[in-house]
């Protein structure tokens, strides 16, 4: 068996995977159907430990890659918790793992180096503004693509250079920059041609055409939940550690009670808004 926690949970993030892979029913033998849970991310409370646990104890302030978030407890695998970032938020620490992993794997199979220019397609989102920050730790130069009314957002973040897709031409103003990050559905393709010959295309939202790949001279890589080859425990730890830092952060924009999780993932749903939306569960969700 597994070694599980339980957590009672202070906060969760809603995460674009909620409503893409909407969890089932589970089916019981008596015939009894116990309704599904969504949520991925969970930051708490470890409430008690399984058999064998030595990593945790009841008490610890926590963050894992979990499955049914939206709910007071939740069982965890020790392998995908972690301690949470002592100076973050419960609210903050629950909108690491999904989009955090994400663009760390995305930034990490890039292979940024310092200096380089890295373009980030949907910089503002949940996994775009992670990326964000851990390109900067990487020590790469940020051009970011978003709507201009997230322009003033992403600036205040960092970013070097902002392209406005809504206003500009972004495939005349990103032109052979190092690498592309992309965090945007159907985006990966026409990212292609802002890369130079030799550089690296990660997408977390499905890769170009292998064959169109192998044209411009781009290495292209499709990100699931996190760098081919990294386990979740590793990148988690590797978040938290740029987090305790200093050198990456959640930036929470709006929080919605559990009751209100449908009208969250309608608003996170929408488009265009920026950072993570957050769930809070517990009155203790702000605490640090």
């Amino acid at each position: 068996a597994l070694p599980i926690l339980l957590i009672r949970v202070y906060a969760a993030a809603v995460n674009p995977v909620d409503w893409k892979r909407r969890p089932a029913p589970i089916s019981l033998p008596s015939g009894a159907q116990l309704p599904a849970i969504p949520g991925y991310d969970a930051a708490g409370i470890v409430e008690s430990v399984g058999a064998g646990v030595t990593a945790f104890k009841a008490g610890d302030a926590v963050v894992g890659r979990v499955n049914g978030a939206f709910a007071q407890y939740v069982v965890a695998e020790v392998a995908q918790v972690v301690p949470k970032p002592s100076w973050f938020t419960f609210e903050q620490a629950s909108g690491i793992p999904i989009a955090g992993m994400a663009a760390y794997g995305a930034a990490e199979a890039a292979n940024i180096k310092p200096g380089q220019r890295v373009a980030i397609i949907g910089a503002a989102g949940g996994a775009g503004s992670a990326a964000v920050d851990v390109v900067h730790a990487m020590g790469g130069k940020v051009i970011a693509s978003g709507h201009s009314s997230q322009e003033a957002w992403l600036k205040q973040q960092g970013v070097e250079e902002f392209v406005a897709y809504d206003k500009q031409n972004v495939a005349a103003r990103i032109r052979n920059v190092d690498a592309v990050l992309n965090m945007v559905d159907g985006q990966a393709t026409p990212a292609l041609a802002y890369v130079k010959r030799g550089g690296m295309l990660t997408s977390i939202a499905g890769p170009p055409p292998d064959e169109q790949c192998a044209a411009a001279g781009v290495t292209c890589v499709q990100i699931r939940a996190t760098a081919p080859g990294s386990s979740i425990g590793d990148t988690l730890r590797a978040l938290v550690k740029l987090a305790d830092a200093g050198k990456y952060t959640v930036r929470v924009t709006k929080v919605f009670p559990l009751a209100q999780a449908a009208e969250a993932q309608q608003f996170a749903h929408a488009g265009d808004s920026v950072g993570k939306v957050i769930l809070s569960l517990d009155t203790r969700s702000k605490d640090r």
